[in-house]
């Protein structure tokens, strides 16, 4: 398919970033501006023509897949930012996106497809996210904060997931296959809490704990983590079968979910800063994942009235955990109820 030309190729020209056309469904690039040549280093005539994976198939970095099924599900790409690798090992920072076009003379869907270069903010941000949860990375960002975030009391939902007798699980495997497991497990688990907007607070050596709420709340928390939790614990189930399947060492855990006051901001000195959740919500959390039987989501009474309807319930019961006097009364998520 021959170059866009004319007006409207001396329109993309003209832009100050990288634009490429392709096609919705065949993937095949039929624009690709000035801009896209001084960004990608690929020439305007080795890239006409050809499909998307075949031109940039050599960066490190694109998700061909991912991006394919984005396209063909809602025909657009969501804006982010990349952390790409050329073939020379050389690290590279682009945002991308894409837009469809709709209204072409041969009646074809097309998505218009930008790329920029990320400034250092951007760089900054997108390395930050790979230690600190993003919504915390956003929220310093914005507040420029350089020193400590001064505590806020706020209502959050606190998810809570923890290895049974991890100490068992762990005896026979080497460091190396201890770590191969857990990153198995975690990974999996990360993804599940992340599309359901959950920040992961922190990760506990064999578990993780995340916090729906913090440092941002919105509506609808406690309902979000408890359907995070469904998703983290059909992730789990998920891996054990094709770990069970394939002769590897196979984990199990054990889940809770509070909800309640606690208070977010930064613990530590100059020298070393922590952005954390802390509070007897935070606690009972973690309390209650422990008297969680394998695969068992227990949540109190409290995340229960905050979640609302849509979900199944076993029966309640009283447990007691460590640190409290007194017994806490909750009871098993069993799933979500069928759409009417």
């Amino acid at each position: 398919m021959a170059e866009e030309r004319g007006e409207s190729g001396e329109i993309l020209d003209s832009l100050g970033w990288g634009v490429m056309v392709v096609g919705r469904w065949t993937r095949v690039i039929s624009a690709f501006n000035r801009g896209m040549t001084e960004i990608t280093g690929v020439a305007a005539a080795a890239a006409l023509g050809r499909r998307v994976e075949e031109v940039f198939g050599h960066i490190q970095g694109l998700d061909f897949e991912a991006l394919d099924r984005e396209i063909r599900e809602t025909g657009r790409i969501e804006a982010r930012s990349l952390r790409l690798v050329r073939p020379g090992g050389e690290v590279i920072f682009r945002h991308l996106r894409g837009d469809v076009l709709r209204g072409a003379v041969d009646g074809a869907e097309r998505v218009v497809v930008s790329l920029q270069d990320v400034t250092e903010r951007e760089v900054m941000r997108l390395c930050l996210t790979r230690y600190l949860a993003r919504d915390v990375v956003e929220y310093l960002m914005a507040a420029r904060a350089e020193g400590p975030v001064a505590g806020r009391e706020v209502e959050v939902a606190v998810l809570v997931a923890d290895v049974r007798n991890f100490t068992e699980a762990a005896e026979g495997l080497t460091p190396e296959e201890l770590f191969e497991v857990l990153n198995a497990y975690l990974g999996p688990m990360v993804e599940a809490t992340c599309r359901h907007h959950g920040m992961v607070d922190k990760f506990t050596g064999d578990g993780f704990m995340a916090v729906f709420g913090a440092p941002l709340s919105e509506q609808g928390e406690a309902a979000r983590a408890l359907r995070a939790a469904l998703a983290v614990a059909d992730a789990v189930a998920q891996v054990s079968h094709a770990r069970q399947a394939a002769g590897s060492a196979v984990l199990h855990l054990g889940y809770g979910v509070h909800w309640g006051p606690a208070v977010v901001g930064s613990l530590g000195a100059l020298s070393r800063m922590e952005f954390a959740v802390v509070g007897d919500t935070v606690n009972l959390a973690h309390r209650l994942q422990a008297v969680a039987a394998p695969g068992e989501v227990l949540v109190t009474r409290e995340a229960v009235a905050a979640a609302g309807n849509g979900f199944r319930w076993g029966e309640a019961r009283w447990v007691r955990v460590k640190g409290r006097k007194a017994p806490v009364k909750v009871v098993a998520l069993l799933g979500l109820e069928p759409e009417p």
